[in-house]
């Protein structure tokens, strides 16, 4: 588990989450004839609307929440190679004229916060 994994589920400790996530599982009548797993399935979605709901409320623990799933975005699934020039590769003639415009945009915001910060 990476750092800012740690550190958001230190944050849920905290601040009670964990408990708070176990006595809904518990105290919430399962349906009759729900299978295990899909009982499962209901209490993580019902956790994570809480989760977004206490993050919308909460903009310290929405950034922890943000860091830490990032970071296992770029640990999982964003990994170093995918950042690694490829021998041979040649951008498409829209691709190309896509960084032309967004290269050209960032200047003209460089430029315009260097006029902004002389104010």
């Amino acid at each position: 588990m990476n750092d800012a994994l740690n550190k958001f589920k230190a944050e849920m400790e905290k601040r009670g989450l964990f408990r708070k996530i176990t006595v809904a599982a518990n105290l919430i009548p399962p349906p009759p004839g729900l299978n295990p797993e899909a009982l499962i399935s209901i209490h993580k979605l019902a956790a994570k609307e809480a989760l977004i709901i206490y993050a919308q409320k909460h903009d310290d623990f929405s950034d922890l929440l943000a860091e830490a799933a990032f970071d296992n975005l770029f640990d999982t699934i964003l990994t170093d190679d995918l950042f690694k020039p490829v021998g041979g590769f040649t951008p498409t003639d829209e691709e190309r004229a896509k960084m032309e415009e967004a290269e050209k945009t960032a200047k003209a915001i460089s430029g315009l916060f260097d006029i902004l910060k002389n104010i």
